[in-house]
């Protein structure tokens, strides 16, 4: 195992030198070693007894593809060839924004007629991950302090037991903390219908350049991702959108794979 480390580090480098982010390179190396911890033969069928064996360990479909690219790339530098076997992947999510078109989403929101409440809106959905109902119902009542930190409680509806979510954002601390200053607790933070809310991010979208159909839904989608592209617990994230089963909130990782799928790929053509 001591040469096959020594290997992956160099694997890392080379990737490294291709400019690829450590996230992506992240998940190429534990790749490897969950391969060659599972077995030590390069070959067809030690490949597919490779992924028979994430069968039943909720891994999707979409994953097998990005570790199977992860080792085509592996392969390439070797200068190893295998036909390497396919795997249909599921439906995809729907789409979601990239960080960057993210940030300019955020920039976008304050050239608008409302640009303090309209950047809190946007700042707030990307950040928490909210429905757009669960925003819409928001009251200022609903920020609550306990010791140094800051939470939202989400009512999730009679007879069910509402759930908080962490402020964990200083600039959306801040403005919350300026936007309801003249407000009393019953007030609502946002006196949207659902249409004037899907109009305004729509509007947003436009504004900055965004060639996607951007819904509300699309930022909850977006806050998931982004979490779980940085290393956020995939469990942490459950309890942030407020999902009952932890298998909902894995089929966000499928488009966490597609993204380091398509890195990987680069450093293929770049060789």
């Amino acid at each position: 195992m001591k040469n096959i480390n020594k290997e992956i580090e160099e694997f890392r480098q080379f990737l490294e030198g291709r400019g690829l982010s450590e996230h992506t390179i992240r998940a190429f190396t534990n790749d490897l070693k969950q391969f060659f911890s599972f077995t030590k033969r390069i070959e067809r069928e030690s490949i597919e007894r490779w992924l028979s064996s994430m069968n039943g360990k909720g891994w999707t479909n979409r994953t097998k593809q990005r570790k199977l690219t992860s080792f085509s790339v592996y392969l390439k530098w070797k200068g190893i060839h295998i036909e390497l076997p396919k795997v249909k992947a599921e439906l995809k999510l729907p789409q979601v924004l990239s960080e960057s078109e993210a940030s300019a989403l955020l920039s976008a929101s304050l050239k608008t007629r409302n640009p303090e409440r309209d950047r809190l809106f946007i700042k707030l959905l990307l950040t928490a991950g909210l429905r757009i109902s669960e925003a819409l119902n928001l009251k200022v009542k609903d920020i609550e302090e306990e010791g140094s930190e800051f939470y939202l409680r989400i009512n999730q509806g009679k007879g069910k037991k509402d759930r908080r979510v962490p402020i964990v954002s200083d600039e959306l601390l801040e403005r919350l903390a300026d936007y309801i200053k003249d407000k009393s607790p019953e007030d609502n933070l946002f006196p949207l219908s659902s249409r004037e809310a899907g109009y305004i991010i729509s509007r947003i979208a436009k504004k900055a350049k965004i060639n996607k159909n951007v819904s509300p839904h699309t930022l909850r989608h977006t806050s998931a991702t982004l979490y779980l592209k940085k290393g956020v617990n995939l469990e942490a994230v459950r309890k942030i959108l407020g999902h009952v089963s932890l298998s909902t909130t894995q089929r966000y990782l499928q488009l966490t794979d597609e993204d380091v799928a398509r890195e990987l790929k680069k450093a293929i053509n770049k060789r």
